[in-house]
């Protein structure tokens, strides 16, 4: 379970991302983003992102997060909070829990660590809090019986789990120790990096060079590039693009062949359509990038994101279906959730379509979580789904994008909807009498 506290507009926020396809819903401003980048601010750090390379949006660094870190802390609040909690983790003897905490705080002084720790069961593996100049007070077990944790002095500028090999490196080699390195390499595991995609249709419009590309960036910029190096890629990355070229078939009105390529005498390189029947030859795309509509670009690019990224990575996608006409809703969803499981990606989406929230099914409700705002202390709240009433779950089951259209879901998570619902009763026994 990750844990956010005094996050952004979030007091405190708990989702389970253990699933291979997570989707968060919520209005505008209700904090779905910050959700998003609580993740990424977490998974950069505990793999070493120095603080100072989290920075505002446009300002070049290793991870841009709106605002940067000082504007990560819940206004009034001294500290932010980063948590993972892994109940069921299982070393080589028994099983135990794993937590990991990163507290960090804003202040005039900068971004500081406040405290770190790693704990196995009730076995603390590592703590640290800031001490003077930027070093931190690490104590961290040694794993020889009868002795005390070990301590030293560690710069304060990265996170100690990025550095924990390096700390043990020196201590006894035994049961207790690779059972430490187990816990801290699952908690690695659940906190990848995201590949945090906010896709921009106008930017996939352009001529790209024939560099080999593996991933896209995070605007799809290099769409094309992408593209090409899969067709020219080995026999899995080829593959990927047979792939992508099925999917997309189901999304535009028009027919189309394959994907094809134009390509120019300085080794440049446009994306699009080769249509069926086709006056074009040698694969050149009768309708290129910059005639395609944004939502065929954009889907485009979200299959790409899909077949390219490393294997178990987490993706996240905001809006990912934008542009997309209800009719299609089924086919993406269902690509998305089948490209999740063949690579064990762990894709996270945002999403305000009625048509792709109506093809969520029941047994996928524990995947479906819900932001939204408490007007009685100005802060943001989320709720999975499956943990509502059952009687909200036997309406919602008819189809949740109708139920959330309808603003029945947002007025049952208001935390008003008591009174509410008590007026209302009184309203209708009155008109009775």
């Amino acid at each position: 379970m990750h844990r956010l506290t005094d996050f952004k507009n979030f007091r405190r926020a708990e989702v389970d991302l253990s699933a291979p396809l997570t989707i968060l819903l919520g209005r505008n401003g209700s904090g779905k983003t910050n959700l998003i980048e609580g993740f990424e601010v977490m998974g950069s750090l505990v793999r070493g992102v120095p603080f100072t390379e989290i920075t505002e949006l446009g300002r070049g660094g290793t991870v841009e997060v709106r605002g940067g870190l000082p504007y990560c802390q819940r206004f009034g609040a001294t500290s932010f909070g980063l948590h993972l909690d892994l109940p069921d983790f299982r070393p080589r003897r028994g099983s135990s829990r794993v937590s990991y905490a990163l507290d960090i705080a804003a202040d005039s002084s900068g971004i500081h660590l406040l405290r770190e720790s790693l704990m196995l069961g009730d076995k603390s593996l590592v703590f640290a809090s800031s001490a003077e100049d930027g070093l931190l007070d690490v104590g961290y077990a040694n794993f020889s019986p009868g002795r005390n944790p070990s301590n030293k002095k560690l710069s304060g500028s990265v996170s100690v789990l990025s550095r924990y090999s390096e700390l043990i490196a020196d201590t006894r080699v035994n049961t207790g120790r690779r059972n430490a390195s187990e816990a801290a390499a699952a908690v690695l595991a659940q906190l990848p990096r995201p590949y945090v995609f906010d896709l921009i249709p106008n930017e996939m419009r352009n001529y790209e060079r024939k560099d080999p590309q593996a991933q896209l960036t995070r605007s799809g910029s290099n769409l094309s590039s992408v593209l090409f190096s899969l067709k020219n890629g080995d026999a899995e990355r080829a593959a990927a693009l047979r792939r992508i070229t099925t999917a997309i078939r189901q999304i535009p009105e028009e027919p189309f062949r394959e994907i094809g390529f134009a390509e120019t005498p300085l080794g440049d390189v446009m994306a699009g359509f080769v249509t069926e029947p086709s006056s074009a030859s040698n694969g050149t795309p009768s309708i290129d990038a910059r005639l395609l509509s944004d939502g065929t670009l954009r889907m485009l690019a979200v299959l790409s994101a899909l077949e390219t990224v490393p294997d178990r990575s987490r993706v996240v996608i905001e809006e990912f279906d934008n542009g997309i006409h209800p009719s299609r809703a089924k086919v993406v969803v269902s690509y998305l959730a089948e490209a999740a499981y063949r690579r064990h990606l762990n894709v996270v989406l945002t999403t305000h379509s009625p048509a792709v929230m109506n093809t969520i099914e029941e047994s996928q409700f524990p995947c479906v979580w819900i932001c939204h705002r408490d007007d009685t202390c100005q802060e943001s709240r989320v709720t999975r789904l499956s943990e509502l009433d059952d009687a909200l779950l036997m309406s919602i089951a008819g189809g949740l994008g109708d139920f959330v259209t309808q603003g029945r879901l947002s007025r049952r998570l208001d935390s008003g909807y008591e009174d509410y619902r008590e007026r209302a009763t009184q309203e209708w026994l009155d008109s009775l009498s």
